[in-house]
């Protein structure tokens, strides 16, 4: 659980993001199941093959089979509980589709390939690099005004994850000292994003150089004083 300065810090970066934050729809080249369109858009853009068969199944084919997403009640808006399904479209790079997932209030979601038609980790948002050879995938906890962060290889094996941020630990209390945004891919499969120090305006640009074989620490961040 977070730690009520924690919180505290988190509302105060909340503020900060209303007024100069990006949707993830804006993210260049990111397929986000964020959209205000809804999935009756997405489907009706969608390739043959993908559909809804009952208001609570979605079905599409890939070159190994078809392959069902079922959700689980309660289907009451506003009940705690049950998993979701949602079309949120399709990367040509990846050739996958993205089906958005929501699960005891956590946001995910899942990248099923068209070629193996295996369902692969992803997020509400996943955002691939220009290589085409890993990508980033965004949650949310509903509840928490901080993202969660993952990068992936195009088999879904996990190279990096982690808060989308920076946390201080004072005295022993976990203070979130600056949260990121606006991500974007860049050379050389170099990740960066916009860091925003909580309760303040000061911002900067850190980096995150990614390979196959790991991944370094976030680089330049911007200098946060932790919340009282």
């Amino acid at each position: 659980m977070l730690s009520t300065a924690r919180n505290r810090a988190l509302f105060c970066a909340a503020i900060v993001l209303v007024c100069f934050g990006v949707g993830a729809e804006e993210m260049q080249g990111a397929l986000s199941c964020e959209s205000t369109d809804g999935e009756a858009s997405e489907l009706v853009h969608a390739q043959s093959g993908v559909r809804r068969i009952q208001p609570h199944v979605l079905e599409i084919r890939t070159k190994k089979g078809v392959r069902r997403f079922s959700d689980q009640p309660p289907h009451t808006d506003g009940e705690m509980g049950g998993v979701h399904w949602r079309y949120c479209g399709f990367n040509s790079d990846m050739k996958a589709h993205l089906i958005g997932r929501t699960d005891a209030g956590i946001h995910s979601g899942e990248l099923l390939m068209i070629e193996s038609g295996k369902r692969i980790p992803a997020g509400h948002t996943v955002l691939v690099s220009p290589r085409g050879k890993m990508y980033l995938a965004i949650e949310q906890n509903a509840g928490e005004d901080g993202e969660n962060w993952s990068i992936h290889d195009r088999a879904g094996k996990t190279l990096w994850k982690g808060y989308a941020g920076t946390i201080t630990t004072v005295d022993g209390v976990e203070t979130v000292t600056a949260t990121f945004d606006r991500p974007a891919w860049v050379a050389n499969d170099r990740l960066t994003a916009r860091s925003i120090c909580a309760g303040s305006k000061i911002e900067g640009t850190v980096s995150l150089t990614v390979s196959l074989r790991g991944t370094s620490a976030w680089q330049g961040q911007v200098k946060c004083e932790p919340n009282d």
